[in-house]
């Protein structure tokens, strides 16, 4: 895919989930700048699912964010796909776990073997940009 034509279609799938409140918004240009982060699914060609996974140099963590599968594919098996290519890439760059906020969905990641944690345990920097407004849960998993 070309990299900006991704960006916009990252941007589509992402929006309906801004709009309800649980992704946080990105702009186009973030998303851009970020694009080698990006976890992307494609069925017959089209973008269906996507994540980033951003890393922290302290502790070799990374987060994941904007994690999204398309409203056309749900209940499919695509979001436990698209968390197997996450932990994928998050072993093939050594990192010992990773990390996702969320205020939904927190079912989801303790079946997918996530432990719910406090901010104290979020890398520093990561704590400084907590937004406590937000209220998001936290959730830790190994990579194994």
């Amino acid at each position: 895919m070309h990299k900006l034509k991704t960006s916009q279609k990252i941007l589509d799938i992402i929006t309906p989930f801004v709009k309800d409140g649980s992704i946080l918004p990105r702009t186009y240009t973030q998303i851009n700048n970020n694009i080698n982060d990006f976890v992307l699914l494609e069925q017959c060609g089209k973008l269906v699912a996507c994540a980033g996974l951003k890393k922290y140099k302290e502790g070799s963590i990374g987060e994941i964010y904007a994690l999204a599968v398309s409203e056309k594919v749900q209940n499919q098996g695509i979001s436990t796909k698209l968390l197997d290519k996450i932990i994928q890439k998050a072993h093939a760059n050594n990192f010992s776990k990773v990390f996702a906020l969320s205020k939904h969905n927190a079912g989801w990641f303790l079946k997918h073997g996530f432990i719910k944690m406090e901010i104290s345990e979020l890398p520093k920097n990561r704590q400084l940009l907590f937004d406590h407004l937000r209220n998001s849960y936290i959730f830790f998993k190994e990579v194994m």
